[in-house]
């Protein structure tokens, strides 16, 4: 690793053709520029100037590192200028990962808005798993993720509470339900069953991974239920299957509420919930606390969850970190 300050002092002599002026113009001694001249002249085993009574040239071997020294300096400067830029205003590329519910069903119609607000900006999005996402923030390949609570345990990760929904059982269309469990229910609420009814329907399960499907899992258990009871009829990969299997009448999924509404209000297919079981998925907003946050993070970041409030009211958890400033 070359050393700037020696090959600034060798441009400078260069261009001075004098150590002594070239020590002024730097601020330095003689006897340091020389000490610098020396110091790369036994780095690359080779004489790089020529001294000629006062005066001092390069010999060729000088004469390419200085071609090449000042190509590198002028690309430091525009460096330095594209920093400023990105420093001062909302521009460049947006490196930015989500989960796949997010990713599918929250994040278009926001990364079209803000696309629109800041033409500047190019957005560049990851659609991982939760765990993947939060590990490439960490890793500093992404400026900003979008995942699961699950996924935030790691110090380093500043979570920023952005959306709440509801894990509700879907059913074909065609199904005939289960008797209903009696009792009053407010407007809008959910029919609900019994999880012995629900254990003798036919389920289609996500991957043993999925976050919903732990989500779904740990709410039973909280209600005291045995999850092996639940009779598997197909294991899939993706929530998007899931909903597929689920309209072709292959059987029921747990999904959360966000990634199915349109569906639901389409009559493609019907939902309802286990009684006292209470499943709910939440995703927030993570950067990494270690990596100094460019205008154009800061600004998504602040833009996603002012986008995303009424899909949240009120739900900050005691253990997430609130938005920064």
């Amino acid at each position: 690793m070359f050393d700037l300050r020696k090959i600034e002092a060798f441009c400078k002599v260069c261009e001075q053709r004098s150590f002594s002026k070239a020590g002024e113009a730097l601020f330095l001694s003689q006897p340091t520029v020389s000490a610098h001249i020396q110091s790369l002249e036994r780095e690359f085993e080779v004489r790089l100037l020529d001294r000629m009574g006062r005066t001092v040239l390069p010999t060729p071997a000088g004469a390419v590192l200085y071609r090449y020294a000042k190509q590198a300096f002028s690309q430091l400067e525009e460096a330095k200028v594209e920093i400023r830029a990105l420093a001062m205003e909302v521009t460049g590329d947006l490196h930015i990962g989500s989960s796949s519910i997010p990713a599918h069903h929250v994040l278009p119609e926001i990364l079209s808005g803000f696309a629109a607000l800041h033409p500047k900006v190019q957005p560049k999005l990851t659609v991982s798993s939760s765990l993947a996402v939060a590990r490439m923030v960490l890793e500093g390949d992404l400026m900003a993720g979008i995942v699961g609570n699950n996924a935030i345990t790691d110090p380093d990760l500043i979570a920023s509470p952005m959306l709440e929904s509801d894990i509700v059982i879907i059913a074909p269309a065609r199904m005939e339900m289960p008797p209903c469990v009696e009792g009053s229910k407010g407007p809008g609420a959910l029919a609900e069953i019994s999880f012995a009814s629900a254990c003798s329907l036919n389920w289609i399960l996500r991957e043993s991974a999925s976050s919903t499907r732990r989500a779904f899992e740990d709410a039973l258990r909280q209600a005291g239920h045995d999850t092996r009871l639940l009779r598997p009829r197909l294991m899939v990969d993706s929530s998007h299957a899931a909903v597929q299997y689920v309209r072709a009448g292959l059987g029921v999924s747990a999904a959360a509420r966000i990634e199915v509404q349109r569906i639901l209000e389409r009559g493609e297919v019907r939902a309802f919930s286990i009684a006292g079981v209470h499943a709910k998925r939440r995703f927030s907003c993570v950067v990494n606390a270690r990596r100094m946050p460019f205008p154009i993070a800061t600004v998504f970041r602040n833009y996603l969850l002012c986008a995303t409030a009424h899909l949240h009211p009120g739900q900050h958890d005691r253990d997430e970190v609130p938005l920064l400033a």
